[in-house]
């Protein structure tokens, strides 16, 4: 009788444990396919997010007159590859190839306005760069003072004009390059294009007018007379 009663209540609990609802283990069973298919979810979007900086991901390039010290880029004074002027001119080398053609720099101002610098994309046969040839005019009032100052060449092939920006003497452009254009490749490129950098000596007469104003405060601060310091 005892035994016939203990089977009858294990039935009953069974019953109750049906009518109460799926077990832990059945609740993970049924959630395990919602898991996986949230974590492919986030697999995939952050698959995607690389992938998209990765294609959108842009080479950024300084240039300018002197060869240096403001870019990366190496560089070397040497014949002009494309015969666009006689004598030596600035060539930098980039390591893989773009499309070539000429980039002209306009100085701002109402046109016509005169051309000041030309950035030349030369392709040399038989080698997978492409090198970069900087121009720059100069004349009587603008002499001659940097490795590019040899004068524009006199035909251009697939130019684009820009507009130089900022004052003279310290002038420049920024240069985004899209497919098609002169410089460009299968991924964005910009060029950072120094047309005129502040000479040193400027700089330096600036720093020692600057020191003797200092000089001259800090002598009246302690009221010490210019001219009696000098003469002591």
């Amino acid at each position: 009788m005892m035994r016939n009663s203990k089977l009858v209540a294990r039935c009953r609990l069974g019953r109750r444990t049906e009518e109460d609802g799926p077990s832990l283990n059945q609740k993970n069973e049924r959630s395990n396919p919602m898991k996986k298919l949230t974590k492919a979810a986030i697999v995939f979007g952050f698959t995607l997010a690389v992938a998209s900086s990765t294609s959108f991901a842009q080479f950024t390039f300084t240039i300018d007159e002197f060869g240096g010290p403001l870019t990366s880029l190496p560089s070397t004074i040497g014949p002009d590859p494309s015969g666009g002027v006689a004598g030596p001119v600035l060539i930098y080398t980039l390591p893989f190839a773009v499309v070539p053609g000429d980039v002209i720099l306009s100085e701002p101002g109402l046109p016509p306005t005169p051309d000041s610098d030309v950035i030349r994309f030369w392709n040399p046969t038989g080698i997978n760069q492409t090198e970069i040839i900087f121009y720059s005019d100069f004349s009587t009032t603008d002499p001659a003072d940097a490795p590019a100052d040899v004068g524009l060449p006199t035909q251009f092939f697939n130019p684009i004009r820009i507009t130089e920006v900022g004052p003279e003497g310290n002038n420049g452009a920024i240069y985004n390059a899209l497919p098609g254009m002169p410089g460009s490749t299968s991924a964005p490129v910009q060029y950072n294009i120094i047309s005129d950098v502040p000479e040193p000596g400027t700089g330096a007469l600036l720093l020692s007018g600057v020191g003797l104003l200092f000089g001259i405060r800090r002598f009246r601060r302690q009221g010490i007379s210019l001219d009696n310091s000098l003469k002591s």
